[in-house]
């Protein structure tokens, strides 16, 4: 068990490099909207698609260095994701370009966590290995105040996106952030982007991790 704490600090250090992705790709959206139109054609395609040989400009420098195909897949899906938001979504009054990356992440994170996962109780005083799951996003859609999910929309949507292979959440997830988007839930994209990075290789855990915090949130929503 003395592998846990080097393993969680590893994790909170690629959360929160992925994270300062994230705000840069926000930053670019914001400030070029040719750019941000050039990523957004990406949506859904592969590396090799010639809709995303664009991107490849805006995105090699800012890819990790040496990474392979699938680290990259997964940067270029959220870059797209990102970019497919509401033009007002990138409203320069938003303040994000004097956020830092950990200042990011803090906004981001939410207090429920993964339940089970002994990883938990390595450092129970220091930063959490993980943010925000796209689950607990479901979740927080569901209990949103004003414009809510239905329940029975977003258990759908979790059960789909948890049963997916690393091609299936890559095409499934536009439809189930924009079912997010709908309701003014924000997204972590430091730690979505995680989660695809890590897909092909705990995909059972990052799924059960989902749907815990999912079903934890909703716990006491009506059923529809």
């Amino acid at each position: 068990m003395t592998f846990q704490a080097p393993e969680v600090s590893k994790r909170h250090r690629n959360r929160a490099e992925y994270a300062a992705f994230a705000e840069r790709i926000e930053r670019l959206c914001r400030t070029d909207p040719g750019a941000r139109a050039a990523l957004r054609a990406g949506l859904r395609r592969d590396l090799d698609h010639p809709r995303a040989r664009v991107m490849h400009r805006l995105l090699t420098t800012r890819l990790p260095e040496g990474c392979d195909d699938k680290t990259a897949q997964a940067h270029y899906t959220v870059a797209s994701l990102i970019a497919a938001q509401p033009r007002h979504a990138f409203s320069p009054d938003e303040g994000g370009d004097e956020d830092t990356p950990d200042e990011h992440g803090a906004a981001q994170k939410q207090v429920l966590q993964e339940g089970g996962e002994p990883d938990e109780e390595v450092a129970p005083t220091g930063p959490t290995p993980y943010g925000s799951s796209f689950g607990a996003t479901l979740g927080q859609s569901v209990i949103a105040k004003g414009t809510s999910m239905r329940m029975s929309a977003a258990e759908s949507r979790i059960n789909l996106l948890t049963r997916q292979s690393l091609r299936g959440i890559h095409l499934h997830l536009p439809a189930a952030v924009n079912q997010v988007r709908t309701t003014g839930v924000s997204i972590d994209w430091g730690q979505l982007l995680t989660d695809l990075v890590d897909w092909p290789y705990h995909s059972g855990r990052i799924s059960r991790r989902w749907l815990q915090d999912f079903y934890r949130i909703t716990a006491g929503a009506d059923q529809d």
